[in-house]
């Protein structure tokens, strides 16, 4: 089975359960056999969010937000919210959030805007 390499957003081994970036491979069978939600996504430059977490699903609990950047990209902000670091995803990234504990983390926009597709996956995915 072919994989895709991706980076995961999840919580630090910690009290605080601060926000890191992992790297990770993605089994693409898994794909079709978790997916509860495809959205594709336009977001204009510059749009930011402030800390937040990856909600847990209303029916399925844990779930896996991944993101497939297409064009332009976005930063993902993460680790101590008191001094984030900040790390740039463009086009052909996957970038999986599973950080449902801690203080979260922040996102914003680059100059170009990002066109992506989220799929929304059952359970979080295996680092």
């Amino acid at each position: 089975m072919s994989t895709i390499k991706i980076n995961v957003v999840c919580c630090e081994d910690s009290p605080k359960k601060l926000s890191q970036i992992v790297k990770a491979e993605l089994n693409v069978g898994l794909l079709d056999e978790r997916l509860l939600e495809t959205v594709e996504q336009e977001v204009a430059a510059g749009e930011s969010r402030g800390l937040h977490n990856a909600a847990h699903h209303v029916e399925h609990g844990p779930v896996t937000y991944l993101q497939q950047v297409h064009d332009g990209g976005f930063s993902i902000l993460f680790g101590d919210p008191e001094n984030q670091h900040e790390t740039f995803f463009g086009a052909g990234s996957y970038v999986a959030f599973i950080d449902d504990e801690g203080p979260g983390h922040g996102s914003k926009v680059g100059p170009e805007g990002v066109k992506r597709t989220l799929r929304v996956l059952k359970g979080h995915v295996t680092i």
